[in-house]
């Protein structure tokens, strides 16, 4: 049973038992009021609507102007005809102390008659003196079923022939993630402006999702070009994923086989651990959704907590997909101070990503890349959250070898005419993104001088340059003493030895273990 068969399930359980008061948090109005529409006719009942602008409006259209939302309540408490009514954007006036103690009148009262209030908000701003009174329902995003539903109504309004559309399962799905109204508008502008609505207008639709998708801020739609044939080296990793890439099907599911969860890439900047996020979603055929940790945190009290819910409800409903989390210990940066300076909403919204993590059976496969180990918090890092951490290292002489072949065939050149052996050699503590950058400026200087690119322009440029790995050795030694017996190796080798030092380091919470002590 799909999510949004689920919450209708149990919406309806929850008013045919009478409940006074529901929350349903949710910004899909149409789709609230068609469901408890539904409901209401099998129960024989009525249902009617409230907002501050217009008043009560039953379900035939008639308008009572009860602008008061005190006086709505009371009213609503002190009447004895059955039915249900929302209460349009009502989190505006959940922080009057009326209202409160108006509500928990309400939940006080004698379930004699069917008579429930419906609560719609768009974010989870329930009092505390009100949360063990009122249930509280998150409306999923719309499904397959309803995005049918929207395009048939935008065919049949378009005076379009509806039998010489094919509604296919690509076309419906080009625009899951969506909510009812950002649907609707990106089908009625498809008719608008090619006329027709059916697989050739999927281009556009996708490209629609990805403006309102990073309209929101949270998420970004990626289109990836990439594949794991454009990342140097990391055979283990490619092999891994590989064995991995047909297990989202239903007969890998027949087969016993649980659905892949995610990786984590560990590893210095420039190391191909972004690339190789892309490269899974184009691999795999997946939409690919960068999810910027640090974007959630807002500063409306329940802001933050309703973000996180909103983008992995955006990337359950697109699933399958590949939801790319870049850089994350920086975005749980705040985490371990959370209790004293935001009052534990950092550690209430990571805990929301890690039960997510961990519970989650949509093939939503997480990739999230981190450069420095130490500040990621060990609830993140233990089997559960991630099939498998990767340690990516500086590549090896091989795959430096690789990557100068796949930059210089990208630069239109043809790489059997270069001495990649030598270029490997002088190219040792270089990151695939430094190799990418030499290459590309001993293209400019050949350029200047009017003349074709050779080794020697290459070796210059890899003169002028101090890698990475020159800069930070210390900190390369310290994650590569951290990975060894933590993580697996990304390549087939390991890279040749820098200057640095040889200190071990644990992460912070591995700083004191009772278990390792002494008896006293």
């Amino acid at each position: 049973m799909d999510k949004v068969k689920e919450f209708e399930n149990e919406l309806e359980l929850l008013l045919k038992c009478k409940t006074p008061i529901i929350e349903v948090v949710t910004t899909e109005w149409q789709r609230l009021q068609s469901t408890v529409n539904r409901i209401a006719i099998s129960e024989m009942t009525k249902w009617k609507r409230w907002n501050r602008s217009v008043g009560v409006v039953d379900q035939d259209g008639n308008v009572q102007p009860v602008l008061d939302p005190l006086q709505l309540l009371k009213t609503f408490k002190e009447d004895n005809e059955s039915g249900f009514l929302i209460l349009e954007n009502f989190n505006f006036y959940l922080n009057s102390p009326d209202v409160v103690n108006l509500l928990f009148e309400i939940c006080k009262m004698k379930r004699t008659i069917q008579k429930t209030l419906i609560i719609e908000t768009s974010e989870m701003t329930l009092p505390s003196a009100l949360s063990k009174e009122i249930v509280v329902l998150y409306m999923p995003l719309p499904n397959k079923g309803f995005i049918r539903k929207i395009a048939e109504s935008v065919i049949i309004n378009a005076n379009l022939v509806s039998k010489d559309y094919e509604l296919t399962d690509e076309l419906l799905s080009s625009v899951l993630g969506l909510t009812t109204t950002e649907i609707n508008l990106a089908f009625n502008k498809a008719v608008e402006k090619y006329g027709k609505l059916d697989n050739s207008i999927i281009d556009y639709l996708i490209s629609e999702k990805e403006h309102i998708i990073r309209k929101d801020g949270l998420l970004e739609y990626y289109r990836a070009n990439e594949s794991l044939k454009d990342v140097g080296g990391l055979q283990n990793l490619k092999k891994w994923l590989h064995i991995r890439a047909n297990s989202f099907s239903e007969k890998a599911r027949e087969y016993g086989i649980d659905t892949p969860k995610g990786v984590l890439l560990l590893g210095l900047p420039g190391t191909g651990k972004s690339l190789t996020a892309k490269s899974i979603a184009n691999t795999w055929k997946f939409p690919l959704l960068r999810f910027d940790l640090g974007k959630v945190f807002g500063g409306i009290v329940g802001q933050s907590e309703s973000n996180m819910r909103r983008a992995l409800d955006i990337a359950t409903t697109i699933s399958p997909c590949v939801l790319w989390i870049d850089e994350i210990e920086k975005g749980l940066s705040g985490l371990g101070s959370s209790d004293r300076t935001d009052g534990g909403t950092a550690s209430r919204v990571f805990g929301s990503l890690l039960t997510w993590m961990q519970e989650k059976t949509e093939p939503v496969f997480v990739v999230a890349t981190a450069n420095n180990i130490e500040n990621l918090p060990p609830e993140l890092l233990r089997k559960g959250r991630f099939d498998e951490i990767f340690f990516v290292d500086l590549p090896s002489y091989n795959e430096r070898k690789e990557i100068f072949k796949i930059h210089i065939n990208g630069k239109r050149r043809d790489a059997s005419k270069f001495n990649l052996d030598l270029l490997a050699e002088k190219s040792n503590g270089l990151t695939g993104s430094e190799i990418y950058s030499v290459v590309a400026d001993a293209l400019f200087e050949s350029f200047s001088n009017q003349r074709e690119l050779i080794t020697e322009d290459i070796i210059k440029e890899r003169i002028k340059l101090t890698p990475l790995s020159t800069v930070m050795a210390e900190k390369i030694a310290s994650l590569r003493s951290w990975a060894k017996n933590r993580a697996r190796l990304a390549g087939d080798e390991y890279t040749e030895n820098i200057e640095g030092t040889d200190k071990v380091v644990r992460l912070k919470s591995e700083s004191y273990n009772p278990l390792l002590e002494g008896d006293n």
